[in-house]
């Protein structure tokens, strides 16, 4: 049977269903965003009125001029961008040649990378106690390093399962070839694997820093004013009087700007680098 133009853009009521349902599911999912960004421009009597106004309100820059200028958010957003971004180096770095190992060389065997992906399973609760222990005797409790160590336990199990399943679609022909031509192992993952896995790296990479700048849990153990990170100060607008709502979504709406930027700046490599080991040739 062959359909025209005219029949794939003929409405029915099946395909009219659909839409509805894609429209409902579309408005689930962006209503909250849509509320912590009103919300953000809206001052104390239009937050708490009744019935809630969506739409028509007199919107403000009161939150932010707040948050900016007479709380420490700045400050902490830099200190959260610091350890994600120093998080990222370190995890492609170890967790790219763990996964070189394991993908060529069978390092570990066949249950070392169900072992890396029980780790990423294991709630940080679990080892908070005795990591912190360490980490106070060697001094590291609030500073700049303790946090993008303590995130390798997030991430590089998980670039370590990411990155495998890349370096597996590269044929072996290509990194023989380079070896016989005299080049060391080193320089096959520097000079063919990683140039060829690049979205992947990208997408790898950008996951991870969503993963350490959302992070609470650590962060609000191993730091303490110094290394404090954003979502640790966001915590500080909910008190036991009352909830600054106001301030709390002003801070989350710029928190949430970083990750937003990354993605779309990086988009096109994060889709190929997400599809990538999807296709085999």
């Amino acid at each position: 049977m062959f359909f025209t133009t005219s029949d794939s853009l003929r409405i029915t009521p099946l395909r009219i269903l659909r839409y509805v349902l894609i429209a409902a599911a579309l408005a689930f999912f962006i209503f909250p965003i849509f509320w912590l960004i009103t919300t953000s421009f809206k001052n104390d009597v239009d937050v708490f009125a009744m019935p809630p106004k969506l739409f028509v309100f007199t919107p403000t820059l009161r939150n932010f001029i707040h948050v900016f200028n007479e709380t420490d958010i700045p400050q902490l957003a830099v200190n959260s961008l610091i350890a994600a971004l120093s998080n990222v180096v370190l995890s492609l770095i170890i967790g790219t040649m763990a996964a070189y190992g394991i993908s060529r060389f069978k390092a570990g065997g066949k249950n070392l990378l169900f072992w890396f992906l029980s780790l990423r399973m294991l709630p940080p609760i679990v080892v908070s106690i005795p990591l912190f222990l360490i980490a106070a005797k060697l001094r590291l409790i609030d500073t700049r390093l303790i946090l993008p160590l303590m995130y390798l336990l997030l991430n590089v199990p998980f670039v370590i399962w990411m990155m495998k399943s890349f370096i597996d679609e590269i044929p072996l022909d290509i990194e023989e070839s380079a070896l016989i031509d005299g080049c060391s192992y080193f320089g096959t993952l520097w000079r063919i694997v990683l140039p060829m896995i690049t979205p992947g790296l990208v997408a790898t990479g950008v996951l991870c820093f969503i993963f350490a700048w959302n992070e609470f849990l650590i962060a609000m153990i191993f730091t303490r004013v110094h290394a404090t990170t954003l979502p640790v100060g966001l915590s500080g607008f909910i008190t036991t009087e009352q909830v600054f709502w106001g301030y709390l979504t002003a801070s989350a709406t710029v928190a949430a700007l970083p990750p937003l930027v990354l993605a779309w700046i990086f988009q096109r490599y994060m889709v190929r680098g997400l599809t990538l080991g999807a296709v085999k040739t």
